[in-house]
């Protein structure tokens, strides 16, 4: 299949050149004629070729872990290599990837090798055992036994090749749409055999990884690296951008993926228990549960024995190690943020939040009663039984007044809540903590956190109260009249 289709676009393009020659031999007014459809199609051809053949320059990620500075991991990578019985990779890489890969830089389509990288995924190294580490290392160099690396490759210009073809193509043209429902069926074919191919790849290097690194820990790396995806994209999507905006990113990035961890424990042990075993439509990997399965049915002793200390002892400083390739993978703007701590963060993030949120109900306040934006005219709006008015929840038909405060209670208490939580952090009676596995709550000071929830439900129900929230706020010493309270 890899063969066949470079092979057609050749055979097409001497067809089509082949015709317009004996096309113009016959007479030049024909082969003029057939040269608006056959020029531009030969044109296209040429250019899926020249796509084949070109190589895919993509740039190096991640932190270069030297052998002189991590003997361990090189010298675990070396006896890996060597029961699989392939040459181990000329640099290994540390990046924030969820998983560990192998390149092979080739020439002539992939006939011969001549550079070799391995990359590793800085939340694996943070999450595993050593052994379980060992095994997906394995894994990742068995596929350069079994020439995955070099096929993957050909594999990939020959689908950029088909699309940049078929996609060039012109539809209104009668030859070229001819042509382009061909190539189309061709290259379903195509991404079927290939993906297939990778599967079956991948099910050949589980069974080297057991061999080389034991099956039981090949198994409960997947069990990991299941639990690594459903953790590390919720900490890098949230947590760890969460102080972006306001120049900041975290000191201590694995000690509050951690706190994430933990947080999510029965989650991440359900998930741990009962891997995905869903397939997905031309996926390059079989469903994880069923390799799992076939792996616990091997139990296969490892040749080479890892402990089950943290992997993350593989590196020298290895702390610093993972730090440097997440922040890098950030791109060139993180080496300008400061770096703080995990409080420092819930507050730059929580209170931007809620003084939008603050500003809404403030500002609709202001409006509703032509009074100024302050605490005081929030209140004596809810007092006067305006909460929809407040929420700006629209008068409807088949909507009566009890339907309307329903819409609007969560938006005006929200709104209420961060009003006054702004407030009290203004007079160090509540303060931004950090929370996992939400990024920030505001937390109110022993003194008035019993009853501040009670009394914020109190202001927006059906028959307000505010009473006991202005004496809060009075014992607290926040000024209701203020008019700068989200500053």
């Amino acid at each position: 299949m890899l063969v066949a289709f470079p092979s057609m676009l050749v055979v097409l393009l001497a067809v089509l050149v082949g015709a317009e020659a004996l096309l113009l031999v016959d007479s030049v007014g024909n082969g003029l004629t057939w040269a608006i459809a056959i020029v531009p199609t030969s044109i296209i051809v040429v250019r899926g070729l020249r796509v084949l053949l070109t190589k895919v320059g993509e740039p190096v990620r991640g932190v270069p872990l030297a052998e002189h500075e991590h003997p361990r991991l090189w010298t675990l990578v070396r006896r890996l290599a060597e029961v699989c019985d392939t040459r181990p990779p000329d640099e290994i890489y540390l990046n924030d990837e969820i998983t560990a890969v192998v390149v092979e830089e080739t020439r002539l389509l992939g006939l011969v090798s001549t550079h070799r990288r391995m990359f590793i995924g800085a939340p694996l190294v943070a999450d595993m055992r050593e052994d379980e580490l060992a095994a997906v290392l394995a894994h990742e160099l068995a596929h350069y036994g079994h020439w995955d690396t070099r096929l993957s490759t050909l594999a990939y210009r020959g689908r950029r090749a088909f699309v940049s073809t078929v996609s060039a193509l012109d539809r209104t043209v009668p030859f070229e749409r001819v042509l382009a429902v061909l190539l189309n069926g061709w290259m379903r074919l195509y991404l079927r055999a290939s993906n297939g191919l990778s599967q079956r790849q991948e099910q050949a290097a589980d069974r080297v990884a057991a061999r080389a690194g034991g099956a039981a820990a090949m198994a409960g790396a997947l069990r990991e690296i299941a639990v690594t995806t459903e953790a590390w994209r919720l900490f890098a999507e949230h947590h760890l951008v969460m102080g972006w905006d306001a120049g900041y990113l975290p000191a201590d990035i694995f000690g509050g993926y951690a706190e994430l961890r933990q947080s999510m424990s029965e989650r991440l042990d359900t998930i741990r228990l009962n891997p995905p075993n869903e397939p997905r439509p031309l996926g390059t990997h079989p469903p994880v549960a069923s390799r799992v399965a076939d792996l616990e049915a091997m139990a296969t002793a490892p040749a080479v024995a890892c402990g089950q200390r943290p992997a993350r002892e593989l590196l020298h400083d290895a702390a610093t190690a993972l730090d440097a390739a997440v922040v890098r993978s950030l791109g060139p703007e993180a080496g300008d943020k400061r770096r703080a701590d995990w409080v420092t963060l819930a507050h730059v993030h929580g209170a931007p939040r809620a003084a939008a949120a603050a500003t809404a109900l403030l500002t609709a306040a202001a409006r509703l009663t032509e009074r100024p934006a302050t605490i005081r005219t929030v209140l004596t709006a809810l007092d006067a039984g305006d909460l929809a008015e407040l929420a700006g929840v629209p008068r409807m038909r088949g909507v009566g007044p009890r339907g309307r405060r329903e819409q609007a209670r969560p938006t005006v208490r929200g709104g209420l809540r961060a009003t006054v939580g702004l407030a009290m952090v203004g007079v160090g009676a509540a303060s931004w903590v950090p929370a996992w596995p939400s990024c920030a709550r505001l937390a109110v000071d022993p003194p008035y956190e019993a009853t501040f929830a009670g009394l914020i439900d109190a202001a927006v129900a059906d028959r307000p109260d505010t009473t006991g929230l202005r004496a809060l706020l009075d014992t607290a010493n926040v000024d209701v009249d203020r008019t700068d309270v989200t500053t």
